[in-house]
């Protein structure tokens, strides 16, 4: 079993998310997954500025997806 990570950045203010987008790469477990979007999310929180953040209060909202994969 594999799975897939797809992450959006969403504004929780107005509860919209930008399109989301699948990252490079498959996870042998969940647990695998899901470290690697926490992982991902703090960089892309880190990497933007401090008031579009608070302003907008935006987080990332992630799905570790499961797929069939031979």
């Amino acid at each position: 079993m594999k799975f897939i990570l797809i992450m959006s950045l969403c504004s929780f203010i107005n509860n919209q998310c930008l399109s989301p987008v699948q990252t490079d790469g498959d996870y042998s477990s969940w647990k695998e997954c899901t470290l690697a979007a926490l992982e991902l999310s703090k960089e892309i929180i880190i990497a933007q500025e401090n008031t579009f953040i608070n302003d907008n209060k935006v987080a990332t909202r992630f799905i570790c997806e499961e797929i069939n994969k031979v």
